[in-house]
């Protein structure tokens, strides 16, 4: 089993309990023995990288590789064998750019969520706090080795903030196989 580190960016020490209970709610989606632990490591200050004119109201936002990049090596130099999981209120934006016809473009796209095996980042940037819980297991769906599909829809459908799949608690069948599965293995988590 391992851990989750909970790292709050950009936000005030005083959410940390209202954070974990919303962790623990999202880990209780998944068997009892996958995770050991869940515990706040912290605040990470940063500056923000720009800001986001949305809807007559303006929102400073992190880009994601460079936060990401920053959570991997606040989890190296920590050298914890957990996830580390970085949370923020803000909204978190991928700058793509591309070639079309004759001049180059650039499209931005809001990341939700973004977790691997060893680390990660939540934006609840217009998530609804009810929804916030199963936001979150849908990374740690992901930290788990389970990928979107569309067919049943459930917490790894990949238009999770779109549609009302939101309102499908749990896993579809052969992902809470694979969860099961993966808890009664003696060895560690590996990908």
């Amino acid at each position: 089993m391992q851990s989750i580190g909970v790292l709050t960016i950009g936000e005030e020490q005083k959410h940390k309990e209202d954070l974990i209970k919303v962790i623990e709610a999202a880990s209780d989606y998944f068997p009892t023995e996958t995770w050991d632990t869940i515990e706040y490591v912290g605040k990470l200050r940063l500056e923000h990288d720009l800001k986001i004119a949305m809807n007559n109201s303006s929102n400073e936002a992190f880009l994601f590789q460079k936060l990401i990049n920053k959570v991997r090596r606040m989890k190296s130099s920590n050298k914890s064998s957990g996830l580390l999981l970085g949370i923020t209120s803000n909204p978190i934006v991928a700058m793509y750019h591309f070639f079309e016809r004759t001049s180059f473009k650039r499209a931005i796209f809001f990341v939700h969520d973004y977790v691997d095996e060893n680390v990660g980042v939540v934006s609840f940037f217009h998530v609804n706090n009810k929804f916030s819980s199963k936001l979150v297991a849908h990374g740690l769906g992901h930290n788990r080795g389970l990928r979107h599909h569309t067919e049943p829809i459930d917490l790894m459908y990949s238009e999770l903030l779109r549609a009302s799949t939101l309102q499908v608690d749990g896993f579809c069948e052969a992902c809470q196989r694979k969860l099961t599965e993966e808890t009664t293995n003696t060895g560690p988590h590996t990908h």
